[in-house]
């Protein structure tokens, strides 16, 4: 599924071109015998002048959906066609006029249309899943699209007006189980990128998430957010793994690929199985930086630290500034004791995010393990200053400690981070650059009260 291009005049309409486009991926996707690759890669190609019989060799599929929408006033026209990417040839073409109102209809006639001419033997449950709707209010669908569209941005100003647009869909339609599941994704990432502290969003994100398996007790997407907030935050692996086994269960798709299921795996330390994870979301997506990235983390937690240089430089291929690839770089060359290797890649990372706490917390151990006390110092002091100001975390200024070596330190800005609840704190068993502590009675004690299995 290319991107749908945007005819329309309005410039802010572009979120529903993105948002019909992505349905259908999710549609389709829920055919288990039919690969369709995942929005980000595809997304790669928007706004760019593409053969599709290119672009589908280039992904190596067998066929290739591209079209094309015009809104004009509440009229809704779609033009779209499937090509054999190995002849060139259209299998099928055709042209909408809906409604705005009848974008469901829309959408579901595209999705039986593209199956159909796939030739798709479909089970009865394939069937349902194909054009199963969320919502029959088309504003409510319109705001989710849009909260959506900013949620992809994975900005801070996107995750924040993302909130507001679930929020308005659902004010819209209080039974739209999937804008809840969007709010609940949004509000675990405003906490996980250090935006709005733990203590005020994941309780948020919690709630969200259960009311939409309240609604629709088959949500895949819901559990798989109640899964995260099991591990990272409620400290309750047990709970985590029966929410990340019933979204496997229901949407298999969504579930294995998910980077939130291998942060799960990885956390166990059962890193052969996260890799997997991470390495068929790759096979699905192999043109996004974001998965990719993914599996950089994975192989560092898995302390493959070569193959894990080797797959953050791969990302950095695809995009230059990717910004937290520099992170995990230097993160896997500061774990193999390549300081100065890890420092260089620490400040490309701390520019581009603009001197951001974390940054701090990673160059102040890269100080340390230099053996540049004072520079390590000096971090720790900006830390503790921008702490009085923004979200910079006790579990930042104890990694500099730990980079240090002083261990009483260490553990007294543990403890606070412990009390903060900060989501990173579920990788403490894994994380390399705890080793300095690892060996100390009080870090088994931090892990069994953190709720980590041993």
């Amino acid at each position: 599924m290319l991107p749908f291009g945007d005819d329309s005049a309005d410039p802010d309409g572009k979120y529903l071109s993105d948002g019909i486009t992505e349905t259908l991926i999710n549609n389709l996707s829920q055919i288990w015998n039919l690969r369709v690759v995942a929005r980000s890669t595809v997304f790669r190609y928007e706004g760019k002048d593409i053969d599709p019989q290119k672009a589908g060799n280039d992904l190596q599929v067998r066929a290739v959906v591209s079209g094309r929408l015009l809104q004009h006033g509440n009229t809704l026209i779609v033009r779209a066609e499937l090509i054999d990417v190995a002849t060139g040839a259209q299998l099928w073409g055709g042209q909408y006029k809906r409604k705005a109102e009848d974008v469901f209809a829309l959408q579901d006639d595209l999705s039986r249309e593209i199956s159909e001419k796939l030739r798709l033997q479909l089970t009865g449950d394939e069937k349902q899943r194909l054009t199963k709707r969320y919502t029959e209010d088309a504003e409510a669908y319109r705001l989710y699209l849009k909260g959506r569209y900013h949620w992809n941005k994975r900005s801070p100003e996107g995750l924040q007006k993302a909130v507001e647009y679930f929020r308005q869909a659902l004010n819209k339609d209080p039974a739209y189980s999937l804008a809840y599941a969007g709010l609940a994704d949004t509000y675990a990432h405003l906490s996980f990128f250090n935006v709005v502290a733990p203590r005020e969003a994941m309780p948020k994100a919690k709630a969200a998430a259960v009311k939409g398996l309240e609604i629709d007790e088959d949500l895949a997407e819901a559990h798989v957010s109640l899964g995260y907030i099991s591990f990272t935050y409620d400290g309750d692996w047990p709970a985590a793994g029966k929410h990340f086994e019933q979204a496997l269960t229901l949407n298999p798709a969504y579930s294995r690929t998910h980077t939130f299921y291998a942060l799960y795996l990885s956390s166990l330390g059962r890193s052969e199985e996260a890799l997997e994870v991470a390495k068929r979301a790759l096979d699905l997506d192999p043109a996004s930086p974001a998965v990719s990235h993914s599996l950089a983390v994975q192989l560092y937690l898995a302390r493959k630290f070569d193959r894990a240089i080797e797959q953050a430089h791969h990302t950095l291929e695809m995009e230059a500034n990717f910004a937290i690839s520099y992170m995990v770089l230097g993160e896997v060359c500061l774990a193999k004791g390549m300081y100065r290797e890890g420092l260089s890649a620490l400040e490309k990372y701390s520019a581009l995010s603009q001197r951001s706490a974390t940054s701090l917390a990673f160059l102040g151990y890269s100080h340390a393990r230099l053996g540049e006390r004072n520079e390590a110092l000096r971090m720790i002091e900006e830390l503790k200053a921008a702490s009085q100001q923004s979200l910079a975390r006790a579990l930042f200024v104890a990694l500099v400690y730990a980079g240090l070596e002083d261990k009483d330190q260490a553990f007294i800005w543990l403890e606070k981070a412990y009390e903060e609840r900060f989501n990173r704190l579920a990788y403490l068993k894994v994380e390399a650059l705890w080793d300095p502590l690892r060996s100390d009675s009080r870090f088994a004690d931090l892990l069994r009260r953190v709720g980590i299995p041993a």
